[in-house]
């Protein structure tokens, strides 16, 4: 399957699964959104987790450079 494919697996899958707790469980449709909402905080901090570091070199401070060209464009 491309990505579009297991997208819309993935898509239908989960309406599958909340239609299914909507009709086995007295959910209302804020708790069901409430619920998506901390899963999707949960992956999105999990990637944040994951994102590269950015380390500095040890003059990056002292480069007048950058100054001069920040107060130029203001």
């Amino acid at each position: 399957m491309d990505i579009n494919e297991q997208t819309d697996a993935f898509c239908y899958e989960v309406g599958n699964v909340v239609a299914r707790f909507r009709n086995e469980f007295d959910l209302n449709h804020a708790t069901i959104v409430g619920v998506l909402e901390m899963i999707k905080m949960e992956h999105l901090l999990e990637a944040n987790a994951m994102e590269v570091e950015f380390e500095m070199d040890e003059d990056f401070w002292d480069d007048d450079d950058q100054d001069e060209g920040y107060e130029e464009a203001f």
